[in-house]
Order: structure tokens, then C-alpha cells, then sequence
């Protein structure tokens, strides 16, 4: 699996993940270095995924920039999913 972060993004995942502890913060480096699992992948989703419920939707269920930064972390986390296909 390979993720091409960009730097915003790596500070982004690293300020979610931080808070939840050093596995989180191990399995990010995983990610940088290609070598992180399915489930690992799920993992940093799921956490992606619920920072954008709570701080990235506005009240019409629109996402705000910061939900439209996080979308496109979860693309950019996502995207070696397309090539294990």
C-alpha cells in the first residue's frame, strides 16, 4: 500500500492520531512507509472519519474546509486501496 501525503496532511493525521496514543502514531509511520496493513488502513480511516463528523460538517451537513481537508486526507489514505484491487 502506498500513500503520497502531502505535508499538510501528514500534520493533519498527525494531530488526529496524537491525542489516541503511540500505536496511532506507529501506525502512521507505517503508512509513510508503505508498509501498513488493511486494517491498520481501516483504523486511520475510521479516525478520520469520525473527526470529520464532529468537526468538519456544518449544521447543513455541508463539510466545512477543515471537513473538505480531512475528505481529501481520507482519499489520500484510501488511494493504495485502489491498487491492492
Amino acid at each position: 500500500m502506498n500513500a503520497v501525503l502531502t505535508e499538510e496532511q501528514l500534520r493533519l493525521l498527525m494531530n488526529i492520531c496524537g491525542p489516541a496514543g503511540g500505536h496511532l502514531l506507529s501506525v502512521l509511520e507505517k503508512l509513510m512507509l508503505s508498509s501498513i496493513s488493511s486494517s491498520e488502513t481501516d483504523e486511520l480511516c475510521e479516525l478520520i472519519s469520525n473527526e470529520l463528523l464532529l468537526n468538519g460538517i456544518q449544521e447543513n451537513f455541508e463539510p466545512n474546509d477543515y471537513g473538505r481537508k480531512l475528505e481529501e486526507l481520507l482519499d489520500a489514505v484510501n488511494k493504495g486501496r485502489l491498487h491492492e484491487a
